[in-house]
């Protein structure tokens, strides 16, 4: 009986130590995830020169969405304050995502044939962060400074 026990003892040990894996999760690609909300615009961060300032937005503006839940098309619904009224512009159009050289680019054509590029500062379940660089002057001392804007989004819940 001692030797039946050691043996079922043994069998589950043996079973527990093989069926562990190191990540039972399934992996999601960064395309799938991107695709996998809609995503709701939160805040505008401006950086310059590591210097960031951060605009929260008003309701209105927060209500703007980036979809990309078509595999090959975008959907952009932007809000924005004028003369004390939100409005509203839609966008569509289609879209690569690249991630070749370990850079992460997403590439917007609108149907106008407009053309926007973003690095995809984040992205993960709970965030998007697309960064775009608004300008990049050298100053009277030779120094580079560069103005980005990191547009943070959140899932639509």
């Amino acid at each position: 009986m001692k030797n039946i026990f050691k043996l079922f003892l043994l069998t589950i040990s043996i079973l527990t130590i093989f069926s562990c894996k190191e990540d039972d999760s399934l992996a999601i690609s960064q395309d799938q995830l991107l695709r996998a909300h809609k995503w709701q615009l939160k805040e505008i961060r401006i950086a310059v020169n590591n210097v960031t300032t951060v605009d929260k937005l008003v309701d209105c503006e927060r209500q703007s969405t980036l979809d990309f839940t078509d595999i090959e098309r975008f959907y952009s619904v932007a809000y924005k304050t004028v003369d004390n009224n939100c409005v509203q512009t839609q966008t569509d159009g289609t879209y690569v995502y690249n991630t070749a050289n370990k850079k992460r680019e997403l590439q917007l054509k609108m149907a106008d044939g407009t053309m926007k590029t973003y690095y995809m500062n984040q992205l993960d379940p709970y965030y998007l962060i697309l960064q775009e660089t608004l300008k990049s002057e050298t100053n009277e001392a030779g120094q580079t400074i560069t103005t980005l804007q990191l547009s943070v989004y959140q899932p639509v819940k």
